[in-house]
């Protein structure tokens, strides 16, 4: 009687090497032949990559990564591969868990934050960042990303000795402009320079390395093309498709059709060969695919051709990562402190991603305009990362100028926006100007018609904005809540548009829980005594409750890189003994007349800055930020803040970039930097008035030609006020 017996597996697709990232797994599942990632930046040639090009590029930097870092070491005498990251034990847990009670170490304990394996990338709107960024985690290596605005003499300088990073990756031109002579000598420009080695400076901290990504990319597809593909190592593998497969039951029916195929062409032959061994190997390991499974493959009867890092992988099961080790370190923006590290692992990148494909109804036939910079959390997971594990399509590009963006969007291919408030506030002001009333009515039709989503993060989405956008382009934005340390918390409904309350931040997302701290002991440092403050009670009216609010996630982050300090200090312990982040935001909740629906939360500031204390009230910033921009023909934008006041406790102050229109009103010259008057201070006083209660209104209104903003349109509201000597 015939006997199978199953041939030895000898090819693998590279996607299971990756189960503990979903993006990679995700990325070197997908259809070789799609579109990932195209670049339309102004004035330069449109670049387009697909995911099989994206997964090659990925490897081969990766391989590139290896060979450099195994020079350092051995150059410094150390192990080979000592540079990689210790897989998590099951027993470490951050400080933020439930069971931080148990037996085990927290994350800070075991980890000692020494940098070792930790690669700062220029987030350059580009293709270099995505290589890099996935080329770092296919090494199981933790990416920084670096924002470009940044200077090197405070903020770069600052994040590259905190965070002890080994190596930094981008492309020459900006490396060059951003970073100091010194670290030339640190510089990987090539391939034929990868084993130079050249002493580096104290002043270049603990980086060992930089390489120039889009040179070293453009020469390894400079040796692709004039080798051809034939006699690549690593290429797409032809798979048959699912009405091709969905007879092969079992491995019988494989030799049987083989056996029937005599006359078949080999390639015909190897993809039956292959259809067997996936499904031998589909059997023993855990793989999910994204795609049609197209990815690049190793092989094992010969595994010197691999990575020294996925060789490793491959013949020692336990050395491969976890899911709970480091993914990636995100610096905190800082508005109210220094800039801290944000650590998170493998697992909370990828539930923000599983949280927010499900939430927003991600696919593969998405397209989505990126506009917004690559190192914060915003652009970053809720766009690449999402597009890259939906298999989608991301545009790269900068929102330089909206018109150009406005014209974009009338291309109809575009399926998916985000943005931040400042993004929309400028786009409504460029189609006003550029655009005729017949094409804003052709740009509504398109946008109205072919955009199925539109949201606004990263700051409070003031409702007259809210209202006018949606005027222009038939868009209700959807408002969502997050923040650095903790994903995406809160987010409106994707449908029905009608459930998306103006000034709300909808209700927690999956796996999310919320904690609202409604009893707080307060000090007034200024006297030094504990103090009582309460909310209005026109605001009490409008809410249910109001407190500090806290979260409990899977896509919270694992601690404060090299700060146990600080980290402890965050954690909120609730009555039933839950462990929660402290988000230093306060909340107003909404609770709902039908008990089957959910909470619905409104951010009413940051409680250092945005929640003043004036009179013995505690005002929102934000409300009177909101309430004011309804006149719009008087206001384009304006932050609200406290200064102190031996009387009031606090003093409201509105700084103001007015309407370009009033400045002649007013009697503004047309070059200044800042300005106040008596009489337009008591002109503004009385247009509050008649707006907000006399409480809410502000004792000062300062002129400025435009509100100061970080790059992903923040207010900084303590650099701002010291700036303006309003401490």
């Amino acid at each position: 009687m015939f006997r199978f017996s199953r041939r030895p597996l000898d090819k693998v697709p590279f996607a299971t090497l990756f189960g503990y990232n979903t993006i990679l797994q995700n990325v070197f599942s997908a259809p070789v032949q799609k579109e990932a990632i195209v670049v339309e930046l102004p004035g330069k040639k449109v670049e387009s990559y697909t995911y099989g090009r994206l997964q090659k590029d990925v490897l081969s930097m990766a391989n590139v990564f290896t060979q450099r870092r195994e020079t350092v070491m051995h150059a410094h005498e150390m192990p080979s591969l000592s540079w990689l990251q210790t897989p998590r034990p099951d027993d470490v847990h951050s400080v933020f868990s439930d069971n931080d009670g148990d037996d085990g170490i927290s994350s800070f304990e075991f980890r000692k934050d020494d940098g070792r394996y930790n690669v700062a990338i220029l987030g350059e709107t580009g293709y270099s960042f995505v290589v890099s960024l996935l080329a770092a985690w296919s090494l199981n290596q933790m990416a920084v990303p670096l924002s470009v605005a940044q200077k090197y003499t405070t903020e770069l300088s600052y994040i590259l000795e905190h965070s002890k990073s080994r190596t930094v990756m981008g492309d020459m031109i900006l490396l060059k402009a951003k970073f100091p002579t010194e670290y030339d000598m640190l510089m990987v420009g090539n391939l034929t320079s990868l084993r130079e080695l050249r002493a580096a400076s104290p002043n270049t901290y603990n980086v060992e390395t930089m390489f120039d990504v889009k040179t070293i990319l453009g020469q390894i597809q400079q040796r692709r093309e004039r080798a051809g593909s034939e006699t690549e190592m690593l290429h797409p593998e032809h798979l048959l498709s699912e009405e091709e497969r969905q007879h092969m039951n079992d491995a019988h029916d494989i030799l049987d059709r083989l056996a029937k195929e005599k006359g078949a062409s080999e390639e015909l032959r190897e993809a039956l060969r292959q259809e067997m061994i996936r499904e031998h190997f589909k059997a023993h390991c855990v793989v999910t695919d994204a795609g049609d499974g197209s990815g690049l493959y190793y092989d094992t009867d010969h595994l010197d051709s691999l990575n020294p890092v996925h060789r490793r992988w491959v013949e020692d099961y336990t050395s491969r990562p976890s899911k709970h080790d480091d993914c990636v370190m995100i610096y905190t923006s800082g508005t109210t402190a220094n800039p801290k590290g944000a650590v998170h692992t493998h697992a909370s990148v990828s539930n923000m991603v599983n949280v927010l494909q499900s939430a927003w109804e991600w696919s593969e036939n998405d397209t989505i305009l990126h506009m917004l910079p690559m190192y914060h959390i915003h652009g970053l997971v809720n766009i690449l990362l999402c597009s890259l594990a939906s298999n989608a399509r991301c545009i790269l590009t900068k929102a330089d100028d909206l018109t150009r963006i406005a014209r974009r969007l009338e291309r109809g291919d575009i399926s998916l926006v985000m943005g931040v408030p400042t993004i929309y506030t400028k786009m409504i002001a460029a189609i006003r100007k550029e655009m005729s009333p017949i094409e804003q009515e052709g740009f509504k039709k398109i946008v109205s018609s072919k955009i199925r989503l539109m949201v606004s993060g990263s700051a409070p989405l003031p409702v007259p904005i809210l209202n006018e956008f949606r005027e222009i382009s038939g868009h209700t934005l959807l408002e969502r809540y997050g923040m650095t340390e903790i994903g995406m918390a809160f987010s409106q409904p994707l449908r029905p548009i009608s459930k998306r309350i103006p000034g709300t931040v909808g209700i927690p997302l999956p796996t999310v829980r919320a904690f609202v701290q409604t009893t707080v002991v307060e000090s007034d440092s200024t006297k030094d005594e504990k103090t009582e403050t309460t909310i209005d009670n026109k605001t009490k009216e409008e809410y249910d409750e109001i407190g500090h609010l806290a979260i409990a996630s899977e896509s919270l982050f694992d601690r404060y890189w090299n700060n146990p300090v600080a980290t402890k200090k965050e954690v909120v312990v609730s009555q039933e003994g839950h462990r929660y982040f402290n988000t230093g935001d306060t909340v107003g909740v909404r609770k709902p007349l039908n008990s089957d629906e959910d909470a619905v939360f409104t951010i009413l500031g940051r409680s250092s800055v945005d929640i003043i204390k004036s009179r013995g009230y505690k005002i929102s910033a934000l409300e009177i930020e909101a309430v004011l921009l309804s006149r719009k023909d008087l206001f384009f934008e304006i932050a609200v803040v406290g200064c102190t006041d031996n009387t009031l406790g606090e003093m409201i102050v509105a700084i103001i970039a007015p309407q370009p229109t009033v400045l002649q009103k007013w009697n503004i010259p047309s070059d200044f930097d800042r300005f106040e008057s008596t009489e337009l201070n008591n002109e503004l006083k009385e247009v509050a008035s008649a707006l907000l209660a006399h409480y809410k209104c502000p004792e000062r209104f300062i002129i400025l030609p435009e509100i100061p903003r970080n790059p992903t349109g923040k207010v900084n509201k303590k650099s701002l006020k010291e700036k303006l000597s309003l401490n």
